[in-house]
């Protein structure tokens, strides 16, 4: 054969290895969310058998079993309304109900967001061995801590009623702020998740960072408290701000909250839950390698 018509014959372009990136196209995303989609509809029995066995496996052994996770934050938070309310004499007309209605949303975002920062190293084993969709372990325990929340919320109110919290219009509004709430949590979830994954030592720095978050939160006083007119602006650029003052004017003032409360609230969470999902999903082949 002459060389020159060796030469000049083409390669086939797969005799290449590896072969070059696919070019991503305009609709990548949407075809991920209709995966993603499909494959948490099928996977979904997965996710509640997780909830359902971690609500029974954690108190199994213990005689009151699941009322310990309503009673442990309830009798902190009753230790926290005393000291509060009679040493520091803060000024706020039933004050165990302000700082309830604030305190327990914001358990629930403290337990997801530390329990879904470990929630793929803690699931390696079984990545490693069968196919699940990643998405569904941070999914899992931001469900078990909304689980949590609602009876939260129910023992709550029956502990508070004696101390002035009553009923009204307004509390049909509270599964909307709890959804809000929960998008919001969950789409931080992603993100930590995804953090702590590749760089372990964001687990150490997540409970530091939450509770610095707290004392920025108006949870322990309100927003208008003297205290905070010089760095009242800053509090209101805070995330979680809109959304504990959601539950505070729901369960504390008894009134409909503001729709400027509502809209922002609304923005927040959506894009929250965008950012964390396309943090997750970026990184979502690489998890393997980093387990």
């Amino acid at each position: 054969m002459d060389v020159r018509q060796a030469a000049s014959v083409k390669v086939p372009h797969a005799e290449f290895f590896p072969p070059p990136p696919a070019p991503r196209g305009p609709n990548v995303w949407r075809r991920r969310l209709h995966d993603d989609r499909r494959e948490l509809t099928r996977f979904w029995p997965v996710v509640q058998n997780m909830v359902v066995q971690e609500l029974k496996v954690r108190y199994q052994r213990s005689i009151l079993g699941f009322v310990w996770t309503l009673l442990n934050p309830l009798l902190m938070l009753a230790t926290q309304g005393f000291v509060f309310s009679h040493l520091f004499r803060a000024n706020v007309e039933h004050y165990p109900v302000f700082l309830f209605a604030g305190s327990v949303p914001w358990m629930f975002l403290n337990a997801s967001l530390s329990d879904a920062a470990m929630s793929i190293i803690m699931n390696e084993g079984l990545i490693r061995k069968i196919y699940l969709p990643k998405l569904i372990f941070p999914m899992a325990r931001v469900l078990i801590g909304l689980v949590t929340l609602v009876f939260s919320m129910a023992a709550m109110f029956l502990l508070l009623w004696p101390m002035g919290a009553r009923p009204s219009w307004s509390m049909l509004t509270l599964p909307a702020a709890i959804g809000l709430f929960a998008v919001f949590t969950m789409g931080l979830s992603l993100v930590v998740a995804t953090a702590n994954t590749f760089f372990r030592d964001c687990g150490h720095l997540i409970s530091v960072f939450l509770q610095a978050w707290y004392f920025l939160t108006p949870i322990i006083f309100p927003i208008e408290a003297p205290m905070f007119d010089r760095v009242r602006w800053m509090l209101e650029l805070n995330p979680a701000y809109s959304f504990i003052e959601l539950f505070h004017e729901i369960l504390w003032a008894g009134r409909w909250p503001r729709w400027e409360l509502w809209a922002l609230a609304s923005v927040i969470a959506v894009v929250s839950l965008g950012v964390g999902y396309a943090t997750f999903k970026s990184q979502e082949d690489k998890m393997v390698f980093r387990l």
